[in-house]
């Protein structure tokens, strides 16, 4: 996937440059928006990544211009905290997502996968697929179904399942392949921001709300306007914020922190749950009345240790978009795919991948039983006697083991956020 990279910042610009390139991206990098459009000229590019503001041309121009030069490309905006709110303008403009600053390269390359998605790279080898969700098993058949059917109504949606089977790809697909796609889609993790935090970055605040408050400042509500708001982890939401969430739901208003007048905005709230919903009900961490106004449509994704006949496919998949995979054209030995048949995936189809690109780093031109060494050592075979939450603990504790414990690290490896581990650690009683 070719790959420009247009930002004035230069440390930040050869960082991602040397990231990319390593995970097999052909880069090309411009300090500014006149170089950018020189290089368009010359040459053809997948996906552009651009920063919001630059000295010679704010980053709205300038994708209108390389959409100009290059009708085809997919445009990425990179923006700050601060101006968030210009997403909006971005997604009029042409962009196809945004990211805020400062963001991992992980994040940026899920994004270059989803355009990657969207522009059918994927397709070439005749990989089944809808919005990027990769699958033929009845189960994940059934997501589908439910998407298409629900797509163009204006409901809440609450998506459950487990870390890292997919819930906000079943959220992106529910936007962009709906009436709202030419809107902003916006996400936000409960999990990852404080609640005060979060409560700000929702509603957004007046002048004076609060020491610090200098001026305005947009809330995600605002920003999604006709378009669609992910909230991912809401079982993490405070119960003063989901107070405010649940009357918003009910008439479409909310007030600003600090604020007097009620803003109305339309926007189609979808929601993202990982864990038991009715125990966290009984056990007072979140309202019922909010559950039952989220619940209006439930879509379940199901755990792939419940979908194995997909692991092929995705697989597969994951062979035909990864940068890397394909330059070497990598394939798979039969003994490889058993090994990765046989283990459960508590971290689900995150935690395939995230196996994959650790095979690629060894492997030449096949993926062998000995690159799937560390599956091999944290295997868990499949046993009716074993409870999910005994898998999960089970597995977090051989992670942490093989990461010296190291939280972060543990993290990354599992493909969930810092804090979502550390909560399941104090869940958990790991210590």
């Amino acid at each position: 996937m070719k790959v420009l990279i247009i930002d004035d910042d230069d440390v930040f610009r050869r960082h991602l440059a040397k990231a990319l390139t390593r995970r097999g991206y052909k880069v090309t990098c411009a300090a500014e928006g006149v170089q950018a459009l020189q290089f368009a000229s010359e040459r053809p590019f997948d996906a552009a990544i651009v920063d919001m503001k630059m000295p010679d041309m704010d980053g709205l121009r300038l994708i209108q211009e390389l959409s100009r030069v290059q009708p085809s490309i997919a445009s990425v905006i990179l923006t700050g905290y601060g101006s968030i709110s210009n997403a909006v303008e971005a997604v009029r403009a042409g962009a196809v997502d945004y990211l805020t600053k400062p963001c991992k390269v992980e994040r940026i390359e899920g994004v270059l996968r989803g355009v990657a998605a969207r522009k059918g790279l994927e397709e070439e080898g005749g990989i089944p697929s809808y919005m990027g969700i990769v699958g033929i098993s009845p189960a994940i058949q059934r997501v589908i179904k439910t998407i298409e059917v629900v797509k163009d109504v204006a409901i809440p949606v609450l998506i459950t399942g487990e870390t890292g089977v997919g819930k906000e790809l079943v959220a992106r697909a529910i936007h962009y392949d709906g009436v709202r796609k030419k809107a902003p889609f916006v996400a936000i993790n409960c999990a990852s921001l404080k609640p005060e935090l979060l409560e700000n970055e929702l509603f957004g605040h007046v002048k004076g709300a609060f020491t610090g408050a200098t001026g305005y400042k947009e809330g995600l509500l605002k920003v999604a306007h006709k378009g669609t708001l992910f909230i991912d982890e809401i079982g993490d939401m405070d119960l003063t914020i989901q107070a405010s969430l649940l009357r918003f739901l009910e008439d479409g208003t909310f007030r600003p922190l600090g604020g007097t007048v009620e803003t109305k905005v339309d926007v189609r709230v979808v929601c993202a749950l990982n864990r038991d919903i009715e125990v966290e009900i009984q056990r007072g961490r979140f309202r019922q009345d909010l559950y039952y106004r989220l619940n209006v449509c439930r879509i379940h994704v199901p755990p792939l240790r419940e979908r194995k006949e997909d692991i092929p496919i995705l697989v597969r998949y994951f062979l035909d978009t990864s940068p890397i995979a394909k330059d070497k054209k990598v394939a798979i030995s039969p003994e490889a795919m058993n090994l990765l048949l046989s283990y459960d995936y508590p971290g689900n189809v995150r935690e395939l991948f995230n196996i994959l690109n650790r095979a690629l780093l060894f492997c030449r031109d096949v993926i062998r039983e000995e690159h799937l060494s560390d599956l091999r050592k944290g295997h868990l075979p499949s046993s009716p006697a074993s409870s999910l939450s005994e898998l999960e603990k089970n597995h977090i504790l051989e992670t942490l083991k093989r990461y010296n414990w190291n939280i972060s690290r543990t993290a990354r490896a599992l493909g969930i956020h810092r804090r979502t581990l550390q909560r399941k650690m104090k869940r958990y009683g790991i210590r």
